[in-house]
């Protein structure tokens, strides 16, 4: 499990978004934590999460981690956090049951207009997570901890790709670079002459 130690402050999660400077801490860092844990944690497998968690813990963040940190995670984090804020923050769990927060001068806005706009945050966090990972990929030189996620039975090795679809499109970093028919028609393939 993963510690209690966050990539992003709430600072920079309001510095680098829309997100209104009244928005209470208390609901905004466990929904930062989730994401973190949801998010980030598969895309960068655990080896590489564990040591940025370390890094950041003893304020040691330098050199490429920082780059990977400040550059690319970042970004990935806030769309995510944006993305899953909008109903925690709509609904709140009180002893009478749930209950929606209204404002006196405030309009609330429907259900489908709240989830389309969680849709086109949650479709700009998988792009910067894309981002993210090419640049994993291109640099894993640079990152062991990438290459080696762990080998042990709670071990999340990292996502290729954030973009689901039925059909395999190939561009994983790691890939098989055999072609089609030597990696599906079994072993007695023969390249044509």
């Amino acid at each position: 499990m993963s510690k209690n130690i966050l990539f992003i402050s709430e600072q920079k999660l309001k510095d680098s978004s829309m997100l209104s400077e009244n928005v209470d801490p208390k609901h905004l860092l466990p929904i930062v934590k989730v994401v973190q844990d949801r998010f980030i944690l598969p895309m960068l497998g655990t080896n590489l999460y564990n040591k940025l968690q370390d890094l950041v813990a003893a304020n040691a963040v330098d050199g490429n981690y920082k780059i990977l940190l400040d550059d690319y995670l970042t970004d990935t984090q806030v769309w995510y956090t944006l993305a899953e804020l909008p109903i925690s923050i709509q609904y709140k769990l009180i002893n009478k049951g749930v209950v929606i927060r209204t404002g006196e001068a405030i309009q609330t806005v429907s259900f489908s207009d709240v989830q389309s706009l969680m849709d086109n945050f949650r479709t700009n966090a998988k792009f910067y997570a894309q981002r993210t990972i090419d640049y994993l990929c291109e640099k894993q030189s640079l990152f062991p901890e990438y290459v080696n996620p762990g080998n042990g039975s709670d071990t999340i090795h990292p996502d290729q790709t954030q973009y689901e679809c039925g059909i395999f499109l190939g561009g994983y970093c790691h890939e098989d670079r055999r072609s089609f028919e030597e990696r599906y028609q079994g072993n007695s393939y023969r390249k044509p002459l």
